[in-house]
């Protein structure tokens, strides 16, 4: 299988973060949050993602400050916390989180998609006319 270029990953990271957000907002929880400012630790940790694509990523930092400023954060935390000796089991698991926050997109998208085209049908069904999306 491939390596995905960067333009993949980042776009990978954006519909990671845009997930995670809504899913936040949907059960009614903040941010993650280290004396009022946003923590990208955490939120790497829960998407999946390297640290750093929050802060270099311009869409995911767009996102995290919007975030941020609905829920009165001051911003986003800049903070380096000690990384772990690597003896390349992280990276795999990097990359395999990667991937399942890849494959929830595409299957959040699929299902989308699934719901307009039974949307479309039904109303096929029911009238006998066609119905340009």
């Amino acid at each position: 299988m491939a390596e995905q270029s960067g333009q993949e990953k980042g776009k990978g990271n954006v519909i990671a973060l845009e997930i995670y957000l809504q899913g936040l907002r949907a059960e009614g929880k903040g941010l993650p949050s280290r004396n009022g400012k946003v923590s990208a630790s955490a939120i790497a940790l829960a998407t999946g993602m390297d640290r750093q694509s929050l802060y270099k990523n311009p869409h995911c930092r767009a996102l995290l400050e919007l975030a941020a400023q609905e829920m009165g954060l001051a911003g986003i935390e800049a903070r380096d916390v000690p990384q772990a000796k690597d003896d390349g089991k992280d990276q795999r698991i990097q990359a395999l989180e990667a991937k399942v926050a890849s494959l929830t997109a595409e299957v959040h998208g699929l299902r989308r998609q699934l719901a307009q085209f039974n949307h479309i049908e039904a109303h096929l069904v029911a009238t006998g006319r066609r119905v340009i999306p």
